[in-house]
């Protein structure tokens, strides 16, 4: 069996390896705007996108079993290949609702589920009487098509929001492409969930749940953790059934989805669908010793053992142990010289491992994305309550410049 992976960066490089480590056979394919990582791809297969019929005409010639998205840049690039080679894929009429999230949230409202007002403008005219027509604050201003907070800005009022379409309008995003329009959403209040899951013929497995710790900070929302929900209370088992239901109005149908999710005072309300595996970590083991498996590989056994995948599907949803995900952050810019607060976390109770801390040296990347680049640290336990005071003595670390020593950047 040949399976292609498209453009396998990001955690789309933990799913490339969740494959090889079963002996299956992959092909990476990359679009031609990510030749860098092209080129830096050691796998024996691998090739570069440029022509549709051309990329076509080649996997004809494979028989791949599937081709899937490896990351947020394949998603529409694998819908497509896969339903013109006959593969098992998503519904071809959703496809842009899947990546732009103001035809997100159209495709609810059609499908009869509740979503955030959300509109999008292209001019500051359009903003103004955008909000005018709204008549309230604060609102959410950010990409239409982006990751990782990108963009995303918190406006109390109408020149904060105004402030925030400027910064982002016509420049190019995290996705590598330019920001026309920019959305505008109703902000909402609540707690933040993650919800992931793993279709097959359009019947979704809920493979982990989490809730997310989301600061404020200058405007923009920070993501500081997440901690998973090993059993459901009432109020979380009706907004995975709502995430269900928008998989469904997204034509979500196979393979892996990481869903954002607010249960708001009106409740559930989508943030955002992704149809892929879960970013920007997923360093398999914490998720194993919490779960039993990983996003990634339960993606890999749907593919090579679709039987042994669908037995999931008739038992409930829970876990053994709880799981922390640490989204570690500087207290301000500067140059790496230490990470003096590495020993305290190493000894906290329930830690687990950290991954990709930041290199001596180097200039700490933006502190408000959650794209992992000052590192993340994973906890792992059966307490609940010991977990949660563990990070709050890690975030105590952050937020008083004990985690990182800093030097100025020049």
């Amino acid at each position: 069996m040949m399976f292609v992976l498209v453009n396998p960066v990001s955690t789309g490089k933990a799913l490339a390896t969740a494959f090889r480590e079963e002996g299956a056979e992959c092909l990476h394919l990359y679009d031609a705007s990510l030749r860098h990582a092209y080129d830096a791809d050691s796998s024996p297969h691998t090739m570069v996108h440029e022509d549709l019929a051309k990329t076509l005409g080649v996997l004809k010639g494979l028989r791949p079993t599937a081709v899937i998205a490896a990351s947020e840049y394949g998603v529409l690039l694998a819908d497509a290949l896969a339903a013109k080679l006959g593969l098992p894929h998503h519904r071809p009429e959703q496809a842009a609702a899947r990546r732009d999230k103001e035809l997100m949230v159209r495709a609810l409202e059609q499908a009869g589920v509740p979503a955030a007002r959300t509109g999008s403008v292209r001019d500051e005219a359009e903003l103004i009487e955008l909000l005018a027509r709204w008549g309230g604050h604060p609102v959410m201003v950010k990409p239409r098509d982006s990751a990782g907070s990108d963009g995303c800005t918190i406006s109390p009022d109408r020149e904060t929001a105004l402030a925030a379409f400027r910064a982002i309008v016509d420049r190019r995003n995290l996705m590598g492409e330019v920001n026309h329009d920019v959305l505008v959403q109703e902000f909402l209040t609540g707690t933040q969930y993650i919800v992931n899951t793993v279709s097959i013929g359009g019947r979704h497995l809920v493979s982990e749940v989490y809730a997310e710790r989301i600061d404020h900070i200058d405007g923009a929302p920070v993501l500081r953790h997440i901690i998973s929900r090993p059993q459901l209370d009432a109020a979380e088992a009706e907004l995975v059934a709502y995430v269900l239901k928008c998989l469904d109005a997204l034509g979500i149908q196979e393979g892996a989805a990481h869903t954002e999710v607010m249960l708001t005072p009106a409740g559930p309300r989508l943030v955002e669908v992704n149809s892929r595996v879960m970013g920007p970590s997923l360093a398999p083991d914490p998720y194993h010793a919490a779960f039993g498996y990983s996003h990634q590989h339960l993606v890999v056994e749907r593919f090579l053992r679709p039987e042994e995948f669908a037995l999931r599907l008739e038992l409930p949803y829970t876990a053994a142990r709880t799981v922390a995900k640490v989204f570690l952050r500087s207290d301000r810019p500067g140059v790496l010289l230490a990470v003096d607060g590495a020993r305290i976390l190493r000894r906290l109770p329930g830690f687990h491992s950290i991954d990709r801390l930041p290199a001596i040296g180097q200039p700490i990347l933006d502190r408000y994305l959650t794209t992992g680049a000052s590192g993340i640290a994973y906890l792992v336990h059966e307490d609940k309550h010991l977990l949660l005071n563990s990070l709050g003595v890690i975030h105590d670390l952050e937020d008083s410049g004990a985690l990182y020593r800093l030097a100025e950047q020049s």
